[in-house]
């Protein structure tokens, strides 16, 4: 999170409301005579009336799907989290539903970097544990990578910038990111429209495992019950919104994945010496891992190139530069390192398209601002003479580019993470790799 933030508010970086919004429901109508709530010596809530007769009434339950409809409380308290998507819910469903649904997972790109960092293995032998644990220990009857459902979404996403109205407002935000997109829809609903429609890689890649898995068995998608290992804990918001047949079941982290094996009792010590001397071809194992019609199975466990939370903004350009054969791709930095942009440039210095990526609240907060309706920019004080000051250092350097300002909110795509660094930092994380391009 931020810098900004402190560690004795570690709710969330929405302030909480005065009170929740979500109506109870009760299963009588009242009579319309008056009536007291009172609280018994073991703590339950009763409704008395005058003439002394109690009733004894339910517990309240708010779920994650309440709160993602909820402007009157935190998103992510961990209490509201536990509730619906943790490795206690996984063990319990294994335990309970083993037998009668057939259990798939998917593996995002960082926790793979994560674990494989923590546990002081190489990637490859790193997924060949995790393939093993889920398939032969945890009785999964596929395990793929996210690679597949993010380059969906990468050109998706390429598609909505071209077909967007040459009068639509700049820039096209990525959607990928569920800490941001809660945090703009219950404090900047101007800004929404600017927000991709596109799914993220989570929910496409659970769309077509569940899909490709019924239409191969035979079965109903209901089911099939799909893990999904996120770098971050509001994945598991994003996999709560309402949806009759969810795409995703059930969503942890590299560190709840960590607590599962515990939980177990595995020996992954025993384990992980065992992948390190396999000799087995990490194609084949992919391909093993995956189910039949899955489109280049090998392909979902390599990566891309751009940012750490999935390339987006370098991959958007990629895909421009396909029909710009004389362009190259140039790198401007910002402010720090968790601000910068991408441009597409002929060579006669014309900027085709652009790109940039913000990571961490108080990055986009200043973008926020600089998109809010009547903004004007200063044009006096201390931060004209910075951007004076910044602008002749530009021109000084090589980066061939004589205004090489960034400014995301002029560009035509912006990659937003809510973590500096982006998803590699996710809260979930046991610990970031030291090469983030790993």
């Amino acid at each position: 999170m931020s810098a900004i933030l402190r560690a004795d508010d570690l709710n969330d970086f929405i302030m909480p409301g005065v009170a929740c919004i979500k109506p109870v429901e009760s299963g009588k109508k009242g009579s319309g005579e008056d009536l007291e709530i009172q609280i018994d010596s073991e703590g339950n809530a009763l409704e008395v009336t005058k003439e002394g007769h109690e009733r004894k009434l339910d517990k309240a339950q708010i779920s994650l799907s309440d709160c993602l409809a909820c402007s009157g409380c935190i998103t992510s308290a961990e209490e509201v989290l536990i509730a619906q998507h943790s490795h206690k819910e996984l063990l319990n469903a294994l335990e309970t539903d083993g037998n009668r649904k057939v259990f798939v997972a998917s593996i995002s790109h960082q926790t793979r970097a994560s674990l494989a960092s923590a546990f002081d293995v190489q990637i490859e032998a790193m997924d060949k544990v995790l393939i093993y644990l889920l398939k032969n220990v945890m009785k999964f009857k596929y395990v793929i990578g996210t690679e597949t459902g993010r380059r969906l979404s990468h050109i998706f996403t390429t598609l909505d910038l071209q077909n967007r109205s040459p009068h639509s407002e700049k820039p096209l935000i990525n959607s990928t990111c569920p800490g941001w997109v809660l945090y703009a829809e219950k404090t900047h609903p101007f800004i929404l429209p600017r927000i991709s429609t596109i799914k993220s890689t989570q929910q496409i890649t659970g769309h077509l495992l569940k899909n490709i898995v019924s239409k191969d068995l035979g079965i109903e998608k209901s089911q099939i019950y799909h893990l999904s290992v996120m770098p971050c804990f509001d994945k598991k918001l994003e996999a709560a919104r309402d949806s009759d047949v969810p795409d995703v079941d059930c969503v942890i982290t590299a560190r709840e994945l960590v607590q599962v094996i515990e939980e177990l009792n595995i020996d992954l010590q025993t384990i992980l010496k065992e992948s390190v001397l396999d000799n087995t071809d990490i194609y084949s194992v992919y391909r093993s891992s995956s189910p039949p019609g899955w489109y280049q199975p090998e392909q979902s466990w390599l990566n891309n190139k751009g940012s750490a939370s999935g390339g987006y903004a370098m991959q958007y350009l990629l895909d421009v530069q396909q029909r710009h054969a004389d362009s190259e791709i140039i790198t401007i930095e910002g402010r720090n390192s968790d601000i910068y942009e991408h441009r597409l440039v002929l060579r006669d210095g014309q900027v085709v398209a652009s790109s940039a990526v913000v990571n961490g609240f108080r990055n986009i907060q200043n973008l926020i601002r600089k998109l809010k309706p009547n903004h004007k920019a200063t044009g006096g004080g201390i931060s004209a003479r910075r951007r004076s000051r910044k602008l002749k250092e530009d021109q000084t350097g090589d980066q061939g580019q004589s205004n090489a300002v960034v400014d995301p909110s002029k560009c035509d795509y912006v990659e937003i993470m809510a973590c500096p660094g982006g998803c590699i930092n996710g809260g979930g994380q046991i610990a970031a790799p030291a090469d983030q391009n790993s």
